[in-house]
């Protein structure tokens, strides 16, 4: 497996983002950092450094996006899935689920395309969802997908990420077992992201989940 070397505020990970977040919010040294294993501590700390240094008016725009990020009900990066994911997870529900679970949904009308039942006459039947009540609903289910949203860890992965998929399903055909293999030797992120911008049918297949 690969080294990460992505040390940049634009490349960390969701996670890695609510640490540097509850730190700033708590007024550390970051020097907590340091107890970190391995590329993981490389990367936060780089990462820390580079938001000391940004301006107090960009390092509070960065911070607030991050908290908005934070209280979001969706995974960081699930707009970036192919659809067809966010469709399975809400077919996975009763029906009378499925307005409340589009409600603010990246990509509603694509995901609403590909579910059996148009949500608008479930919704004439449903009663009104208080926010709060939707947005845990929301966490609980798309929650899930959380793995997949995740961006890749290295330059293989990051560049299939970048491909439509059609561009990404060709070059599957054309390299087939041995991209997955590059994949996994270049991180577990990496073949997860490429995952999920595959039709979950045969993203799936890749990561068995």
């Amino acid at each position: 497996m690969t080294e990460r070397t992505d040390f940049g505020l634009d490349e960390l990970h969701a996670e890695e983002r609510g640490l540097l977040l509850g730190l700033s919010l708590q007024g550390t040294d970051g020097a907590g950092l340091a107890r970190l294993a391995g590329d993981r501590c490389l990367v936060c700390r780089g990462a820390w450094q580079d938001l000391r240094a940004l301006s107090r008016s960009d390092r509070a725009a960065l911070l607030a996006k991050w908290i908005v990020e934070v209280s979001s009900p969706f995974p960081p990066g699930m707009e970036r899935l192919h659809p067809s994911w966010l469709a399975q997870a809400i077919a996975s529900e009763a029906v009378e689920l499925w307005p409340a679970l589009l409600s603010g949904l990246p990509g509603a009308q694509a995901v609403e395309s590909l579910l059996s039942q148009t949500v608008d006459a479930i919704a004439k039947g449903s009663e009104a969802w208080p926010p709060e009540s939707v947005a845990e609903l929301q966490r609980s289910v798309f929650g899930r997908l959380a793995p997949f949203c995740v961006g890749p860890s290295g330059p293989l992965g990051a560049g299939l990420c970048r491909l439509g998929c059609e561009e990404l399903l060709a070059e599957i055909g054309r390299r087939g077992a041995m991209l997955q293999q590059e994949l996994c030797a270049e991180a577990d992120a990496s073949l997860w992201a490429v995952a999920g911008r595959l039709p979950a049918t045969l993203g799936r297949q890749w990561v068995k989940w």
